[in-house]
């Protein structure tokens, strides 16, 4: 997995990154066929990361396709297979034998291939982008579900017993940290003896272990004095967990933490006790040269250009982004809200076989990834849903507890997009602060902004509001006389009266604009959307500022508060 700093001193990373056998199965055939045993001969090829829906022969494709490479070793070892993200459901095969599964496009996964043989050893992959109404997300969305192995893979050396992501939590009492650090051994041979050892920046504890065979968590604690982590001094420290043998260091992993408080009001987000007015953008990882596969290096030129605007905040829109951009927003100083792909279900879609069931599943491993993230203040637990109904309000209660189970520390939120002039939300009773999306002016007539939130308000007047989404379409160098809608006018105007409308209601924490560039849609969206685009880009799809953009930097000057 690609961080913005080494990981392990111990260990060895082999990349497979590059180019892999490809073949497209429409049919279905290869797991009948054995591909796993025997690859076709007359394959294609696909770069990994990457997305087979980026190239023109397999621009439209929603079905199995197969990858295959092969790797040399010089000597036995233990490892562990990484996928960092393969789009949207897989199976891993090495040497012809399964070794992993796993749904879900955006969270990693691993096979432990313990002994591996001196020589060649063959990866073969199954990937599946297409969808159900079983799938996260359904059928029809308002972004592409690209296919692919869309994140890195590589190969990671592990001793005998070696060590699993620590789990850190800590409380604050004013500049004073008492971290408590959960190290999960994980030990393939005999039950033995060792230290476990935990440094968050100079403190330093070490603790006299007994590790089983199998599987043994140990609780380290310790205290610092720490500088807080905030929007304008991001301070972060380096968190290094060991388990040593008496010969000596045997594994080592590292992370990063910052030390800082969030919390909701009535009226706001808090960070370190004090209110935060949220101005920020949603943002798709999407391209037109590389699908949701975006380089690092356009990763870092997306927040050069986010934070030239004057933003401090970006949803991840609608799914969990690559770590190494949350790895960026740590060190930028840049809030980050997160959510699992639950676009728009109805009550019969959560009762559906595995909708459930998966969705936890991604909640729980997007939060495990990202726990340790200071940039994460927020999990989202689904976008515009119908939560009218009773099977969202049943299914919302339960991905809030898994929720709170897995992390007590954050706020949860939801967006929602309920009617209010004839319907009841009854989803927000379970989360913290409210997220709201509404298009007025856009597909709906021109509603006063005003009336609206004095709406919300009124059923939720102990929740502070932040507007998720708001926007309009433009054409890039679109221009009219009279300034009609897919203008770049009309949008910067729609976006002006709203944010000023924001900016005066003192129970409006914030605001993020939908969205931050032009992103790819579903085809069967196209009659609705020009180029097959969600237009409502502030920057279109190459990145180039619309009006909207210059329009936004002026309001915001030199930043928000």
């Amino acid at each position: 997995m690609q961080r913005a700093f080494p990981t392990s001193r111990t260990r060895t990373y082999r990349s497979l990154d590059g180019r892999w056998e490809f073949v497209p199965d429409p049919n279905d055939v290869g797991e009948r066929d054995a591909y796993y045993d025997s690859f076709p001969a007359d394959h294609d090829g696909q770069y990994v990361p990457g997305t087979w829906n980026t190239t023109p022969e397999y621009y439209d494709h929603e079905d199995p396709a197969w990858y295959h490479r092969s790797f040399h070793l010089q000597e036995r070892t233990d490892a562990l297979l990484r996928f960092t993200a393969v789009a949207h459901e897989a199976t891993v095969w090495v040497d012809g034998r399964e070794v992993a599964s796993h749904y879900g496009g955006y969270t990693p996964f691993r096979a432990h291939l313990s002994g591996l043989d001196t020589g060649t050893h063959d990866v073969t992959v199954r990937v599946d982008n297409s969808r159900t109404p079983h799938s996260l997300p359904l059928p029809d969305t308002d972004w592409f579900p690209y296919g692919g192995i869309t994140r890195e893979v590589f190969l990671e050396t592990v001793p005998t017993s070696y060590l699993d992501d620590p789990t850190v939590r800590y409380r604050l009492d004013g500049d004073v940290a008492t971290v408590t650090a959960e190290v999960l051994v994980r030990n393939t041979g005999e039950a033995s003896n060792g230290t476990v050892t935990v440094e968050v920046g100079d403190e330093r504890v070490g603790e006299s272990v007994t590790v089983p065979s199998g599987e043994s968590v140990h609780e380290v604690e310790l205290g610092l004095d720490v500088e807080r982590w905030s929007l304008d001094d991001p301070t972060l420290y380096d968190v290094r967990a060991t388990f040593s043998s008496e010969t000596g260091v045997e594994d080592e992993l590292r992370d990063r933490i910052g030390f800082r408080e969030v919390d909701v009001t009535e009226r706001s987000l808090l960070l370190n006790g004090e209110p935060v007015d949220v101005a920020g953008v949603n943002r798709h990882e999407d391209h037109p040269d590389w699908g949701h596969a975006v380089p690092l290096e356009l990763m870092e030129r997306d927040l050069d250009i986010i934070e030239r605007l004057g933003c401090n905040t970006i949803r991840t829109s609608h799914y969990p982004n690559h770590p190494y951009f949350l790895d960026l927003c740590d060190e930028r100083g840049i809030l980050v809200l997160e959510e699992i792909p639950y676009w728009q279900y109805d009550g019969d879609d959560f009762a559906r076989e595995h909708v459930l069931e998966r969705g936890e599943r991604m909640l729980g491993e997007m939060i495990e990834r990202d726990r340790h993230h200071p940039s994460v203040v927020a999990w989202s637990l689904h976008n515009e849903c119908y939560n009218h109904q009773d099977g969202v309000a049943d299914a919302t209660r339960r991905l809030a507890e898994v929720a709170r189970e897995r992390d007590d520390s954050r706020p949860l939120t939801l967006a929602s997009n309920t009617d209010w002039r004839g319907h009841e939300d009854r989803c927000l009773q379970y989360v913290d602060f409210v997220c709201l999306n509404a298009y007025w002016g856009w597909y709906r007539d021109d509603r006063n902004w005003d009336e609206f939130l004095e709406e919300v308000r009124e059923h939720h007047p102990e929740k502070p509001i932040l507007v998720s989404e708001f926007g309009a379409g433009a054409i890039q160098n679109e221009r009219t006389w009279d300034d009609q809608k897919w203008s770049e006018t009309y949008q910067a105007d729609l976006l002006e009266r709203a944010i000023d409308t924001f900016d005066a209601a003192e129970y409006v924490t914030g605001w993020t604009v939908w969205q931050y560039c032009d992103t790819r849609t579903d085809p069967r969206k196209a009659m609705k959307r020009p180029k097959t685009k969600n237009n409502k880009g502030i920057v279109d799809e190459f990145r180039r500022p619309k009006e909207a953009y210059w329009r936004l930097q002026g309001m915001l000057d030199d930043g928000p508060n």
